[in-house]
């Protein structure tokens, strides 16, 4: 298990450089990804990516519907025109960060997308996703890109909240800008 680097951390602004051969110390660097993931639990998450633990390399890893899904070198081939907030119109889909603990806000995503990349294997795959999945993997290909979710928080002028876990509540931040210093 590696640590997960929070923000302002620089590696979480970098773009990430794309993986050459997927050797052993690849694959061992995928198994340290997947259980950094597995075992984050305060707060837990669905995703993790190579910049979150401090290697500057393309790939991310996902945890849906209690599977591991590796994306190595990935690139978007498609995505649609409609974007989404997620969820309802009164209750979109929060987005986190394990990079972000305890942060969380709605972010306009594709609804649909396909994305190809490399297993860690080396195999090559695509895969057409959308709703939350779909989301997902942009959130976390936005981190092979330097992007973090509060980009757009700020960017889109939309709301962030706190999660006051004592009350296990949502609290909104009456201005972003004021806690988004990175």
């Amino acid at each position: 298990m590696q640590p997960i680097i929070s923000v302002p951390h620089q590696t979480l602004r970098k773009k990430s450089t794309p993986i050459g051969n997927i050797t052993l110390a690849i694959q061992k660097q995928v198994e340290e990804l997947v259980d950094t993931m597995v075992k984050a639990h305060d707060p837990e998450g669905v995703g993790l990516s190579f910049p979150q633990i401090g290697l500057n390399l393309r790939g991310f890893v996902t945890y849906l519907e209690k599977r591991i899904k590796v994306y190595l070198n990935p690139v978007i081939l498609d995505m649609s025109e409609e974007k989404t907030l997620g969820g309802t119109p009164e209750r979109p889909t929060l987005e986190g960060c394990l990079s972000i603990p305890w942060l969380y806000g709605p972010v306009w995503r594709p609804k649909k997308i396909k994305i190809q990349a490399l297993d860690e294997h080396g195999t090559e795959f695509s895969k057409t996703l959308s709703s939350f999945p779909a989301r997902l993997t942009m959130h976390e290909y936005d981190h092979l890109e330097g992007v973090v979710f509060t980009d757009y928080t700020l960017r889109d002028q939309l709301p962030l909240y706190l999660l006051d876990r004592e009350h296990d509540k949502f609290v909104q931040i009456q201005d972003p800008s004021t806690v988004i210093k990175w």
